[in-house]
């Protein structure tokens, strides 16, 4: 008997098919993870479900925002379908034949069914929708297998991995794209801030700045204008015509942020944008310091004919503002530098007048003399002196100089060297005061003045030969309480040559006589409330103290100007001099 034939195993069909299918997913997934091109993945998803179906079309959509969709690559359907969005407002979880589908729950359906569509297979990752393929009529127009669906969904769910990591990658290369720009931006402002703080010249850092606009964002028209105090300044321009008027440019400084011409829109700024549009200028942006517009840079197109985009305008603000800072610092170092050269002159001005001022007033017989300046913040002209003029004369002398600084203690020398100079003449007090009248115009050409009172004192005959050259009356208080203004005399010093001879006065000094000189600053010191200090306080103050020494009643007057200031700042010099029959 032969033996039995055995026969070979052979996997049961189900088996076979299966492996086949697991196969060729596997080999599936492999090609559309091997690439991160959006468009292979979407060609190759759709090829190859489309040859699994038999369908003639198809199309793959990614979702861009909530509930709205993207279709991205087609095949068979007309082209111009690729960049159209479509509203789903659900999306089915699993394949569906469009025809069963309901338009009240699923109203994307109408859509699906006027294009062509009959199949829609989602694609999700756990409960995020990614997107979904459509596809018209299979060529074959059988029904599909449980199987088959099953399949498709696998395709489908492998399908929405790699498109998910393919956009995150490409997110993730944007962001790094953005970082690289970023830090690039960040070491080239770094770069400039090196070189705008090493300049300290306004006009070398408006080049600068050009030659920045130029190089980095390689604009052909700009207008740089810069606020001060209240008007506007271009500081550097290149456009083609008319560089617009500064009102004009002034509106513009009402922009808070960076701005493109067209889109400017408030009513303030319409008449502005007309002009720039027409200037084809394009990008408006504010140079701000401490939230305040110190100034604009307006530029015109850019080289390559692109557009300025946003991730430019941070550059440009912060381009900006770094030079606005640097042109802020050189014109507070230019102004310090002002500072301290008028600071020195004040102090040269100061010593001017130190020198002017008796160290030590001589000793007249039978007269208590004594005096004061207090010398205010600023410089000024106030002037005394006592000069021995020959055997028991005495000439005395007090000044105020109009204006303050260097020039005003400058003149007031002169006019000390005129004095001691003209003294020895013998001439008359009138004859005398004529000539440095005279002598002050034609260094002056009349434009600074002097209010003047002098006179010789003779301590034998105890007189005192005075002229008032437009100087406050002194007052001259008798024993008895009278009281007399001295006014003899004529015109303030420098304003034009004498042509009428100035009027001379002499006086007795008897017993406890007492003379008061004093410049404007005592008049005229103010206290808090801008109440000046008066005359009438002056006649009120000597009426009280007549018994008192020299220096105690310039004492006194010192205190009592004080307490009437109140701690005001004080404006001018304070000069008085007091002289005292014995």
């Amino acid at each position: 008997m032969a033996p039995a034939r055995t026969q070979s195993a052979r996997p049961a069909p189900d088996s076979y098919e299966s492996h086949f299918e697991h196969t060729a997913l596997f080999e599936f997934s492999t090609v559309i993870n091997s690439s991160l091109d959006p468009q292979f993945i979407f060609s190759h998803i759709l090829l190859t479900i489309m040859g699994k179906m038999l369908a003639t079309k198809g199309l793959a959509a990614i979702e861009k925002a909530s509930h709205e969709f993207s279709v991205e690559m087609v095949k068979g359907f007309p082209r111009e379908f690729v960049g159209q969005m479509v509203h789903v407002r659900k999306l089915p979880r699993s394949m569906m034949d469009v025809r069963k589908m309901n338009s009240t729950r699923y109203p994307c359906a109408k859509f699906f069914k006027k294009i062509g569509v009959r199949m829609v297979l989602p694609m999700f990752i756990a409960d995020k929708p990614i997107g979904f393929l459509a596809f018209g009529e299979r060529f074959s127009k059988k029904k599909l297998q449980t199987r088959e669906i099953t399949y498709l969904r696998s395709l489908a769910n492998i399908s929405a991995t790699a498109i998910e990591k393919s956009r995150t990658v490409e997110q993730v290369q944007h962001i790094n794209r953005k970082l690289d720009r970023k830090i690039q931006e960040l070491n080239t402002l770094f770069d400039l801030s090196k070189e705008y703080g090493s300049l300290l010249d306004a006009e070398k850092l408006i080049r600068l700045l050009v030659f920045s606009l130029l190089g980095q964002i390689g604009v052909n028209r700009y207008i740089i204008c810069l606020r001060q105090g209240s008007d506007v300044r271009i500081a550097a321009s290149k456009i083609d015509g008319a560089l617009p008027q500064a009102e004009l440019l002034k509106t513009l400084f009402k922009l808070k942020t960076t701005s493109l011409v067209e889109n400017l829109s408030m009513p303030v700024v319409q008449n502005a944008r007309d002009v720039l549009v027409d200037l084809k200028m394009a990008l408006v942006v504010p140079m701000s310091l401490q939230g305040e517009n110190k100034g604009l840079m307006i530029l015109g197109e850019k080289l390559s004919n692109q557009p300025f985009v946003e991730t430019e305008f941070e550059f440009l603000s912060s381009l900006a503002n770094l030079a606005i800072i640097s042109l802020e610092n050189a014109r507070l170092f230019k102004e310090a530098i002002e500072k301290q050269r008028m600071e020195d002159e004040l102090m040269i001005a100061r010593e001017i007048q130190k020198g002017l001022l008796p160290n030590v007033l001589p000793t007249l017989k039978g007269i208590d003399i004594a005096a004061t300046n207090i010398s205010s913040k600023q410089v000024g002209g106030d002037y005394y002196d006592v000069i021995p003029a020959g055997a028991h004369r005495y000439v005395l002398a007090i000044g105020d100089v109009s204006g303050k600084g260097t020039p005003a203690a400058l003149l007031m020398a002169s006019i000390q060297a005129s004095i001691r100079a003209l003294v020895p003449l013998n001439l008359s007090l009138s004859e005398l005061t004529g000539r440095v009248n005279d002598l002050m115009c034609e260094n002056t050409g009349g434009s600074k003045f002097v209010t003047f009172f002098w006179g010789f004192v003779d301590t034998e005959a105890m007189t005192l030969n005075y002229v008032n050259a437009g100087h406050n009356y002194p007052y001259l208080i008798h024993a008895d309480g009278s009281i007399r203004r001295l006014d003899k005399g004529g015109m303030i010093l420098g304003i034009m040559k004498t042509s009428t001879p100035y009027e001379e006065e002499t006086v007795q000094l008897r017993a406890g006589d007492l003379l008061f000189l004093f410049t404007d600053g005592v008049s005229e010191a103010m206290s808090r409330e801008s109440v000046e200090y008066g005359e009438e306080r002056i006649e009120a103050l000597l009426k009280s103290d007549g018994g008192s020494s020299a220096q105690d009643i310039v004492d006194l007057f010192h205190k009592d100007i004080l307490r009437h200031a109140g701690g005001a700042q004080q404006s001018d010099d304070i000069t008085m001099m007091v002289i005292k029959r014995e």
